[in-house]
């Protein structure tokens, strides 16, 4: 044995020919236990019921805890519901208050004297710096981030008392001119109540957490007639997740809440435009165009909120009571020359939507209103930002195609249709929420024939917003205050997580001529499960020695003087490579026996190692 010649050509040959394979499918050690507790499964029992001849038969057939809970979900949409005709209603008397009657609001906004366009929004300002005093802390920001964070950190509990008042107070502050969105306090008062059933009739703090979901969506739903939307919305955006266990119920709340504001207010879109039709090729290639460009504006956006909030909280406490009267009263002054500027912006929306906005107006509006709203937001002053959103949407989605159309006239498109687009797309790129932006505008306008342009536009609006801002609209607010959000165990993680992340640099080498009596004591002194790794003097690995391997060896004193590393190392394992991701090392692990495998770069030379252990610890299940 010892006269044999050396083998490292053979093993350069054989390495040479190594090419990683697809990774196989996930293995067993890293699904999730679907029986953790050994209880009895569906197929040791009788067959579930699936359809039932009605609601009362379903509910017979569940636990009383099941059934309390499902009584729950159709009472989260009943008082949302009612709620958002209450709201609505108190939106309306305190514009006609406020403004006077007109055939629009906008009508009675430029109707109104300059001073006339100051004093309202400061008095509504300083009806919330009293409701501040009352509640003793700052009632800022639109609500969404906060029932988000009640969802995932507070186990769905939400100060319903103080919910309430928030919403009666948005309300107030969006009827006398605040530049916010009317959405904010229905969705606020529909989560608050969604939280006090939980409370009040003790339901576990999963389903009270679904419950808040479903409120927040009724209220989304009743307040923009869009209950497909609304559920979507508080599926993709309060709660991460499509699953169905999830969808029954918010969709039941979402359609209850519908309904009753239907009874109410009519089955109309809440924008009635013309009939777009953006079905030519060129004007797909329009909406694809302007996709980035509006996906850049939602980044925008949102890092714009962002900013003017953390400066506007670092006043102190003492003088932060002022800052909501002065806030609206600086809106009010701009509003002076723009109008368009006070309340949630409906009617220029609508107005975009039929291509009634000069173009100077439809690139000048859209940043006015975030300047608007990011100050009336930081200054306190509660309210959503999902309509303002809207309009900065609506009206730079016009002008841009306005522009496009203007340069390159083949891809020239009707502005409301544009403005479609731009609604759609600012509003995935805001929520990092696609899927329900597309089918909430949709809803609203009730226009099929954009829909195409509605998706594609969305989605890559969606992605290049996420590209450069990470966090949503929604879930920066909670990053800056700290709060962490618990991650859903999506598949991406396998995907996207690098070898980087758990590579471990202290491994154990030697060269193949090292005799046996040299290696031995390194590999005896190795940790359990560690092996010695071949290397070349390059450090290019060559083969690994596993202590378990050597049995057979040992016992032949007569041989050891004569081994080398060379000849026992385990040429065949496959090693991993570094530009694997966590996907491709658990299917190595699939098919190796050792605890640890070997981790080479490119060129082959050795780098470090992975164990099992930091792959079932890294991963989130």
């Amino acid at each position: 044995m010892g006269g044999a010649p050396p083998r490292c050509e053979a093993y350069d040959r054989r390495r040479a020919r190594h090419v990683p394979r697809r990774a196989p499918a996930l293995p067993s050690v890293l699904r999730p236990n679907p029986n953790p507790r050994g209880v009895a499964t569906r197929e040791s029992a009788a067959p579930p019921q699936v359809f039932y001849r009605s609601f009362h038969e379903f509910l017979t057939q569940l636990p009383g805890v099941s059934q309390r809970f499902w009584v729950l979900v159709v009472a989260t949409g009943v008082v949302s519901g009612l709620g958002s005709v209450l709201l609505l209603a108190l939106l309306s008397f305190v514009n006609g208050l406020a403004w006077g009657g007109g055939e629009t609001l906008l009508a009675a906004f430029t109707r109104a004297s300059p001073l006339h366009r100051v004093a309202v929004p400061a008095a509504g300002g300083l009806l919330v710096t009293g409701a501040m005093l009352i509640v003793r802390r700052r009632l800022g920001g639109h609500g969404t981030a906060g029932i988000i964070e009640a969802i995932w950190v507070h186990q769905g509990r939400l100060q319903a008392g103080r919910a309430f008042l928030r919403g009666v107070v948005s309300v107030v502050a969006v009827a006398m001119g605040a530049s916010l969105g009317r959405e904010g306090a229905l969705i606020q008062t529909g989560a608050a109540s969604g939280s006090w059933l939980a409370d009040r009739f003790r339901v576990t703090r999963r389903q009270a957490r679904l419950l808040v979901a479903c409120g927040a969506a009724s209220g989304i739903a009743a307040a923009y007639n869009a209950p497909i939307g609304g559920a979507l919305f508080g599926l993709e955006v309060l709660l991460g997740s499509f699953a169905l266990e999830l969808f029954g119920p918010v969709v039941v709340s979402c359609v209850t809440a519908t309904i009753i504001a239907r009874v109410v207010a009519g089955d109309a879109p809440s924008y009635a435009v013309p009939a777009h039709e953006l079905m030519r090729p060129g004007e797909l290639l329009a909406s694809i165009a302007l996709a980035p460009a509006l996906g850049i504006a939602s980044a925008f956006y949102v890092r714009v909120m962002g900013y003017v909030e953390v400066q506007l909280y670092r006043v102190p406490r003492g003088m932060a009571r002022f800052l909501p009267p002065l806030g609206m009263a600086l809106v009010g002054l701009v509003a002076m020359r723009f109008p368009q500027l006070l309340g949630n912006g409906y009617d220029t929306i609508k107005a975009s939507l039929l291509g009634q906005i000069p173009l100077a107006l439809l690139l000048a509006l859209p940043f006015l209103k975030l300047g608007a709203t990011a100050l009336c937001a930081g200054a306190g002053v509660p309210g959503g930002l999902f309509t303002p959103s809207l309009f900065f949407g609506a009206l730079l989605g016009g002008g841009l195609g306005g522009i496009l159309g203007h340069f390159v006239p083949s891809l020239a498109a009707p502005p409301g249709a544009f403005a479609l687009v731009g609604m759609a797309a600012v509003l995935a790129g805001t929520t990092h929420a696609a899927v329900s932006a597309v089918l909430i505008i949709f809803e609203l306008t009730g226009d099929y024939g954009v829909i195409l342009p509605l998706m594609i536009s969305s989605a890559i609006a969606a992605a290049v917003s996420r590209a450069i801002e990470p966090d949503s609209l929604y879930t920066a607010p909670l990053h800056r205050r700290g709060v962490k959000l618990p991650e859903l165990p999506r598949p991406e993680w396998l995907r996207v997580t690098p070898v980087s992340a758990l590579l471990s640099h202290e491994v154990e080498h030697c060269e193949p001529e090292t005799p046996f009596k040299v290696f031995l004591p390194r590999l005896l002194a190795l940790p359990a499960g560690h092996d010695l790794y071949v290397v070349k003097p390059t450090g290019e690995l060559l083969g690994t020695i596993a202590l378990d391997a050597l049995k057979g060896t040992i016992p032949d004193e007569a041989l050891l003087s004569m081994i080398v590393a060379a000849d026992v190392m385990d040429e065949d394992l496959k090693p991993i490579l570094t530009s694997m991701t966590l996907s491709d090392v658990a299917a190595r692990f699939a098919e190796a026996d050792q605890e640890r495998l070997p981790v080479v770069d490119d060129r082959y030379r050795l780098v470090g190692a992975v164990s099992k252990r930091d792959v079932l610890k890294h991963g989130r299940f």
